[in-house]
C-alpha cells in the first residue's frame, strides 16, 4: 500500500519520490480526462511513476519544478536495449548525482549499497541478494514489470561522458512492481490471429519469469507447450548463432517452431529472429511471412527487414514509424487484427471481380470470334459488347469489390507469398462457367430459329412458310448465306429468282397447285434476313440470354473458395444488390423501350420470351451447385508447378458433401507475426 508506505517510512517517502519522477523524460506526463480519470501520455511504465510520487505525498510536477528539463546541469542517458536501464545526471543536495532506472536484477547488480527504511545508507549484503532476488521473482510470477531504481553521488572529478564510470557502487533505493493490465480484448485477438493461421510471438524486454506470466494471461503460451516455448535472449543467441553471429539455419529450424515468447531481448536478436524465420523451409519448403510490431529506434531494423512493419503511432519514434509499412494509430493489438481482415478482404474483393471478368471475357471472345468466323458476321454487335465490357468492368468492380470483411476471414490460414493469384477453384469457376454459357448461347445461336422467305419486318414466319423448323417459335435471324445450306436436298443451295414456270424456285403447301410460295427473295443469298437497322427477337433473346448468365453468375463470383452456399452474406452488401438491380432495370430498357433498342440493335421481347430468358440465365445458379462439387484435382496445374502438395485444405472426394471444400491452394503452415 503506497499510502500507507509514505506514513511509515517518511524520510525514503521524499527520496523514492524524486528518485522515481528525475529519471522520466519531461514529454511524458499525465493529464485529466473526461469524469477525472488520469490519462496516461507517453511511456506508460514512466507514468505510472510519476502516479507512484504522486501518491508518496510528492507531487510529480513539483519535482520538475525543482529538476528542470533546461537545468544546463542536466544530463540524460536513455533507455538503450542493450543496457536495459536509463541514468540521467542532476544538481541533488549541492551535488552531482546520478539516478539510474532499469531491469531489476541487471540495476541491482551494479548497486553495492542500499538505503534502509530509516532513509540510511549500508553496505548490501548476501542477505540483502537473495531478497532482492526473491522480491524479482514473486513479482514477475505476478506478471509484474520489475524496476530497480537507483542513485549515486558522483565524486569530484568523474568522467560524465563514461557510463561504466558513472553507473557504479550504486545505492539501491527500491524495487518498483509495474502491472501492465492486458486490455480486455487482447486474449480474443490472440485467439483471432490463432484461428488464422498467424502465430503470435513475443519479444519482450522483461524478464522470462515476467513474460512467461504475461504470455499465459494473454493465451500466447499454453499448458501444452514445450519448455523451450520460452527463451531468454542470451540463450538464443548462444543456440542460433555461430561465433560471428552469423544465423546457423539448421540449429535455428529447430528452435523457431516452437518459440513463443523471447524475454530480456536485445534489438538484434529481434532481427535474427526476423531474419531467420524469414530464411526458414522447415514447413513443406514455403516462406514464412514475418510481421513485426515495434516503436523505438531500436527497432527500426527489424521493422524494415520485416515483410509488414507495424509502428505504434502513439507511443513509437519517428525512426521507428519510417521504417515501418503500417502505423497502428491506437497502440492496440486488434487494430493489427482488423488490418488483417482488411487485407484478406481486399485480396478476396480482387479475386472475385478476376474470375468474374475472366469468365465474361472468356465467353464473349469465343461468342465473338467463332460467330464471326461461322456467320461471317458476330452474334452480338459492337454496340451491345460496350454493354457487356460495362457489366463485367465498371460495374461489376463496384458490386465485387464493396464486399466488407466478415469473421470468416479469419478462419482460414494464409496463403503464401508465391501463390498464383488464380487459384484451383477459380480455375474451375472460370472454366465450367464459361463452358456452360458458351454451349447455350450456340444452341441458340445455331440451332433456334425458324427458316423462312418472309420479309425482314416480321419476327415470326408465317404459317405455312416455314422451309426449315428450328428450336422455338421465332424466326432465324442468322445471315441466308448460312442459313441457306439447310435447304431441302431437293433444291439448290442457291435457288433462283421467283419464276412461276420453275418449280424449283417455289413450293406449294399441302399440294395445293395453284398456291406458289416462293422459296427465298431474290436477294437472299447476297443480303442477310437483317440488318442493324432491322433487328430480330432471335438475337435479341441471344443478347438478353447472355447478358442474364453474367447478371446470376455475379451473384455465384462471390465466393472463390468453392463454397455451397453463395446466398451467404449478400443483404449484407447493399451496392451489389443496388447495382445488380440496375443492371437487370437497364437491360430491360434497352431491349423494350422504343428508339434505344434500335440503337442497341434489339427489338421488343413477349413477356413469355422475358420469363423463358430469366430462366435460361438463372441457370448459373444450380450450375455452381454442380461445379463445386468437382474435384479441385482436376483444376491443380498451378501447384504442380510450385512443386507443393496439391489441395492445400480442401476436402477430399469423401467431403464433397460438406458446406466449404476449400479453394486448392497451398496454404503456410505457419506465419509470424
Amino acid at each position: 500500500n503506497r499510502e500507507a508506505a509514505a506514513r511509515e517510512l517518511p524520510k525514503m517517502a521524499e527520496r523514492i519520490a524524486i528518485s522515481s519522477v528525475v529519471n522520466t523524460l519531461f514529454k511524458t506526463y499525465l493529464k485529466k480526462g473526461e469524469q477525472g480519470r488520469i490519462v496516461y501520455c507517453g511511456n506508460d511504465t514512466e507514468c505510472a511513476l510519476l502516479i507512484l510520487a504522486n501518491q508518496l505525498g510528492l507531487s510529480y510536477e513539483a519535482v520538475r519544478l525543482k529538476y528542470r528539463d533546461d537545468d544546463p546541469k542536466r544530463k540524460c542517458f536513455s533507455f538503450s536495449s542493450d543496457r536495459k536501464r536509463m541514468s540521467t545526471i542532476v544538481e541533488h543536495d549541492g551535488a552531482l548525482t546520478v539516478f539510474t532506472k532499469g531491469a531489476a536484477e541487471i540495476v541491482s547488480a551494479l548497486c553495492t549499497q542500499y538505503f534502509n527504511k530509516e532513509g540510511e545508507l549500508k553496505p548490501a549484503d548476501e542477505a540483502l541478494r537473495l531478497t532482492v532476488e526473491k522480491a524479482i521473482s514473486d513479482f514477475a510470477d505476478e506478471g509484474l514489470r520489475t524496476i530497480c531504481i537507483a542513485s549515486r553521488k558522483l565524486p569530484a572529478g568523474v568522467d560524465l561522458e563514461n557510463l561504466d564510470a558513472i553507473e557504479k557502487d550504486l545505492c539501491l533505493v527500491c524495487l518498483v512492481g509495474i502491472e501492465d493490465p492486458l486490455r480486455d480484448e487482447v486474449p480474443g485477438a490472440i485467439q483471432d490471429c490463432k484461428r488464422a493461421g498467424i502465430i503470435v510471438r513475443m519479444v519482450t524486454g522483461d524478464n522470462i519469469q515476467t513474460a512467461r506470466a504475461i504470455a499465459k494471461k494473454c493465451g500466447i503460451v499454453m499448458p501444452e507447450d514445450p519448455p523451450s516455448a520460452v527463451m531468454d535472449g542470451k540463450t538464443f543467441r548462444e543456440t542460433v548463432c555461430d561465433r560471428n553471429g552469423e544465423i546457423n539455419q539448421e540449429a535455428f529450424d529447430k528452435v523457431w517452431p516452437s518459440l513463443r515468447v523471447l524475454a530480456r531481448s536485445t534489438p538484434l536478436d529481434k532481427h535474427v529472429l526476423v531474419s531467420g524465420i524469414q530464411e526458414s523451409l522447415a514447413f513443406n519448403g514455403v516462406r514464412q511471412t514475418v510481421a513485426v510490431t515495434g516503436d523505438g529506434t531500436n527497432d527500426a531494423p527489424a521493422l524494415k527487414k520485416a515483410d509488414v512493419g507495424f509502428a505504434m503511432g502513439i507511443q513509437g519514434t519517428e525512426v521507428a514509424k519510417n521504417a515501418s509499412d503500417v502505423i497502428i494509430m491506437d497502440d492496440n493489438f486488434v487494430s493489427i487484427v482488423a488490418a488483417v481482415k482488411w487485407g484478406r478482404c481486399v485480396y478476396d474483393n480482387i479475386c472475385k471481380f478476376l474470375q468474374f471478368q475472366l469468365t465474361v471475357n472468356l465467353t464473349a471472345c469465343f461468342v465473338a470470334v467463332i460467330g464471326a468466323s461461322i456467320l461471317a458476321q458476330s452474334p452480338l454487335n459492337v454496340i451491345q459488347l460496350l454493354w457487356v465490357n460495362m457489366i463485367m468492368d465498371s460495374f461489376a468492380s463496384l458490386a465485387l469489390a464493396t464486399e466488407d470483411p466478415n469473421a470468416d476471414l479469419l478462419r482460414r490460414r494464409p496463403y503464401p507469398r508465391d501463390q498464383p493469384v488464380l487459384s484451383p477453384a477459380m480455375t474451375r469457376f472460370l472454366l465450367c462457367h464459361a463452358a456452360w454459357q458458351m454451349l447455350i448461347l450456340f444452341v441458340f445461336i445455331f440451332l433456334f430459329g425458324d427458316i423462312c422467305p418472309d420479309s425482314d419486318l416480321t419476327s415470326l414466319c408465317s404459317p405455312g412458310t416455314v422451309i426449315v423448323e428450328g428450336w422455338g417459335d421465332i424466326r432465324s435471324g442468322r445471315p441466308p448465306a448460312f442459313d441457306s445450306q439447310f435447304l431441302p436436298k431437293t433444291l439448290e443451295d442457291c435457288p433462283p429468282v421467283f419464276d412461276p414456270r420453275n418449280n424449283r424456285t417455289y413450293y406449294s403447301p399441302g399440294g395445293n397447285k395453284s398456291l406458289k410460295i416462293p422459296l427465298r427473295p431474290a436477294d437472299f443469298c447476297s443480303e442477310a434476313h437483317h440488318s442493324e437497322e432491322m433487328p430480330t427477337q432471335h438475337y435479341t433473346m441471344v443478347f438478353t440470354i447472355f447478358v442474364l448468365l453474367q447478371l446470376f453468375n455475379q451473384i455465384n463470383a462471390r465466393k472463390i473458395h468453392g463454397e455451397f452456399k453463395v446466398w451467404t452474406g449478400i443483404l449484407d452488401n447493399k451496392y451489389f444488390l443496388w447495382i445488380l438491380g440496375m443492371e437487370a432495370l437497364l437491360q430491360v430498357f434497352m431491349v423494350q423501350f422504343p428508339g434505344l433498342n434500335t440503337a442497341m440493335g434489339c427489338t421488343g421481347l413477349t413477356m413469355t420470351q422475358w420469363v423463358f430468358c430469366f430462366f435460361v440465365g438463372a441457370t448459373s445458379l444450380p450450375l455452381n451447385l454442380v461445379v463445386s462439387q468437382l474435384p479441385l484435382s482436376w483444376f491443380t496445374y498451378n501447384l504442380a508447378r510450385a512443386g507443393g502438395p496439391a489441395g492445400g485444405d480442401a476436402a477430399s472426394d469423401g467431403d464433397r458433401g460438406k458446406k466449404r471444400e476449400g479453394d486448392g491452394i497451398k496454404l503456410l503452415s505457419m506465419v509470424d507475426q
